[in-house]
């Protein structure tokens, strides 16, 4: 029997959903400290890729960093 996560504990490898590099859980080294400074960045210390319109969960529209999303590999799931 395939060992199952527990329900609502995911993977912690969190990578950008643009060019899918690893994230990091740190503000971007290029930001200067403000109030509305992204909480993550690119493993390098960079800002997470830009995009362009409303996204999902965001409340401002035009230029902005995408959200990380969390990477699960499928054997988490799978047996195969």
């Amino acid at each position: 029997m395939t060992k199952r996560p527990i329900p609502g504990v995911f993977g912690s490898d969190k990578i950008c959903p643009e060019c899918l590099e690893g994230v990091r859980d740190l503000a971007p080294t290029d930001w200067a400290p403000s109030w509305n400074r992204p909480d993550y960045s690119h493993r390098d210390g960079s800002t997470l890729c830009i995009t362009y319109g409303d996204l999902p969960g965001q409340t401002k529209s035009g230029a902005q960093p995408v959200r990380p999303v969390v990477f699960v590999p499928l054997q988490e799931f799978t047996s195969a």
